[in-house]
C-alpha cells in the first residue's frame, strides 16, 4: 500500500533543468557535449546528498570533464537498482539495496561511498507513542517497502521483541509525502532520514523513538555503485567522478552560507532547521569516499538476519566492491 501514489513516480532532471544548471555555472551546452556523459541515479535531494546537486550547479563535475545527468528516484532504493539492472544508469548512490541487488546478480559493483555512509535513519513516533513496543498492531511508514528504511524498521522492531508481521508497514515515497502523512495523523510512526525527523520533532508533532545507528554497530549503509559495463568502458570517468565529488564535498562544507542558500532553495526548508542538521552531520562528511570493509561485511550479515539476502550468499569481497577507484578502509 502506498500514500500519495501520484507523487511516487520517478522524476528526472530534464534537459531544460540541466541547461539552467549549466548556464548558471557558466557552462555552455556545447561545452557540456564535449564531456563524458554520466547517467547518475540518486534519491530525492536531501541534506545528506545536497553536495551532488550543488556540485552540478557550480560546474565542478563539468570542470573534471564530466556531463553528469542526474535522475532522481522517489520510490526508494529498489527503483534505482531496477534502473541499474535495465542499463538506465551508469553510477548511482543509495543504501544497502545495492548489496541486495549484487546478491541477486544485478551487474553492478560498489565503487566508493558518499560523504555520509553511516546509518542515518530515525524512527519517529506520534507524541502519544511512548516506546517502540507500542508499535505492535500500528501503521508505520517507510520510504519504500523492501528498501533500507524497511530493513531498519524490522531490525529495530526485532531488538524490542516486536514481531514485524504485527506492524502494518506502508510506503510513503518521498520524504515530503511522509512528513505530510505523519503531520496529518495518518500513521503512528515512520522511519525518516533528515531533515524530516528533526523538522517533525522541532515542530512538536513527533518524538524520537530510536536511531538505527544505535542498533547496527559498525555498519556502512550508503554506497556509490557503478554498472559493470560502465566500469569496463569508462574507468577514468569513475575516477573523475570521485575527484569531482571530493571537491563538491569540500566546497559545500567550506562555504556554509552558500550551502544554506542552495539548500533553502532546493529543499524548501527553514534555514534554522538546516543549520541544526548541518551542525550535527557536516563534521561527519568524509571526502575520501572510501568503503569501510568491516562496515560492509557487517551490512551483509545484518541483511541476512532480516531476510533481505539469502543465507547462502557467501561472497568474496571483490565480488561486491571494486577498490581500484578510491580504495577501502578497515
Amino acid at each position: 500500500m502506498t500514500l500519495f501514489s501520484k507523487d511516487l513516480s520517478r522524476r528526472s532532471l530534464g534537459k531544460s533543468a540541466l541547461a539552467f544548471m549549466l548556464l548558471a555555472s557558466g557552462v555552455s551546452l556545447a561545452q557540456a557535449q564535449d564531456k563524458i556523459p554520466v547517467r547518475f541515479g540518486i534519491l530525492a535531494p536531501s541534506s545528506s546528498n545536497i553536495y551532488f546537486f550543488l556540485g552540478v550547479e557550480k560546474g565542478i563535475y563539468e570542470a573534471h570533464g564530466l556531463d553528469v545527468q542526474p535522475t532522481t528516484f522517489l520510490r526508494g532504493g529498489p527503483e534505482v537498482i531496477a534502473a541499474a539492472a535495465s542499463g538506465q544508469v551508469d553510477i548511482g548512490t543509495l543504501g544497502t539495496p545495492i548489496i541486495i541487488g549484487i546478491s541477486r546478480q544485478v551487474p553492478i559493483k560498489v565503487v566508493g561511498s558518499p560523504a555520509l555512509k553511516g546509518q542515518e535513519f530515525l524512527l519517529v513516533g506520534t507524541n502519544d507513542t511512548e516506546k517502540v513496543e507500542d508499535l505492535a498492531g500500528a501503521t508505520v511508514a517507510v520510504a519504500s517497502v523492501g528498501g533500507g528504511q524497511s530493513q531498519a524498521l524490522r531490525y529495530i522492531l526485532a531488538a524490542h521483541n516486536v514481531d514485524a508481521q504485527s506492524v502494518n508497514e506502508i510506503a510513503y515515497g518521498g520524504g515530503g509525502n511522509g512528513y505530510a502523512a505523519f503531520a496529518s495523523g495518518q500513521i503512528k510512526a515512520a522511519i525518516f532520514s533528515e531533515p524530516y525527523a528533526t523538522r517533525l520533532i522541532q515542530e512538536g508533532n513527533g518524538k524520537l523513538l530510536a536511531e538505527a545507528k544505535d542498533y547496527y554497530g559498525r555498519y556502512q549503509h550508503s554506497y556509490i555503485f557503478a554498472s559493470d559495463a560502465f566500469i569496463a568502458s569508462n574507468p577514468e570517468a569513475i575516477r573523475k567522478f570521485f575527484e569531482a565529488s571530493a571537491e563538491a564535498i569540500r566546497y559545500a562544507r567550506d562555504n556554509r552560507e552558500e550551502l544554506l542558500d542552495f539548500s533553502e532553495k532546493t529543499l524548501n526548508l527553514d534555514r534554522d532547521l538546516l543549520n541544526t542538521i548541518y551542525d550535527k552531520y557536516l563534521p561527519e562528511w568524509d571526502d575520501t569516499q572510501v568503503v569501510d570493509e568491516e562496515g560492509l561485511v557487517n551490512a551483509v550479515r545484518i541483511l541476512k538476519e532480516v531476510g533481505d539476502i539469502d543465507q547462502s550468499f557467501e561472497p568474496e569481497l571483490s565480488t561486491i566492491v571494486n577498490t581500484s577507484f578510491v580504495g577501502a578502509g578497515s
